[in-house]
């Protein structure tokens, strides 16, 4: 009985950690600033960019109310983008556009931040939270998309190879923005420690 509490208890201090760093990053004005940059510079590579792979690792590793924030903001810069640089069309149909694409990422980013029970303490739970929510937010994302374009008479014209090369696309984003993140927790991981040793005892 001793061996197997002895042998659980570390995996304990490892889940406590772990989500310890997740919070505090979590909270970081670094990372949301970080992401928030990253995400908007996106704007100026895509006509497109991967709202779906952002809004998901916003609302999976930021604190709820400053994911939504960044999701819009990323979608603000986005629009502000297009109408001023890339010059979209002044229209009723692109406002509408603009603000579907910007309720769908809301949306996928505040599914993101549910974050249920295995997602929490380890990483085998979050990458797969992280899996689940750029599939089912892309589904989702999409859906609204085709729904709203058949209510205003101008549907997007969906082949297996678009919807591949956007899925492809959001999961490439979400990889490498769910990587950078992974980098900042383990640092954060690593630092923890270090502070906890350097307090003074409480039985000096």
């Amino acid at each position: 009985m001793g061996n197997s509490e002895a042998a659980i208890a570390p995996s304990f201090q490892r889940m406590n950690q772990w989500e310890t760093a997740h919070r505090s990053l979590a909270q970081s004005q670094l990372w949301s600033f970080l992401l928030i940059a990253i995400g908007s510079a996106s704007s100026f590579i895509y006509p497109h960019p991967p709202l779906v792979g952002l809004a998901v690792i916003a609302g999976t590793t930021i604190a709820r109310p400053k994911a939504i924030i960044a999701a819009i903001l990323i979608w603000l810069v986005n629009q502000i983008y297009g109408f001023s640089i890339r010059q979209y069309p002044q229209t009723i149909e692109s406002l509408i556009w603009g603000l579907v694409m910007g309720a769908g990422t809301i949306l996928v980013a505040l599914i993101a931040t549910v974050r249920p029970q295995f997602s929490r303490g380890r990483w085998t739970g979050h990458s797969l939270w992280l899996g689940i929510t750029v599939l089912s937010g892309y589904v989702l994302f999409e859906g609204i998309v085709f729904l709203v374009g058949q209510l205003i008479g101008q549907s997007h014209v969906f082949t297996l190879k678009i919807l591949w090369g956007i899925l492809v696309k959001e999961l490439v984003w979400a990889i490498a923005l769910g990587g950078i993140h992974a980098l900042l927790l383990i640092s954060a991981m690593r630092d923890r420690p270090t502070k906890n040793n350097s307090q003074p005892s409480s039985n000096l």
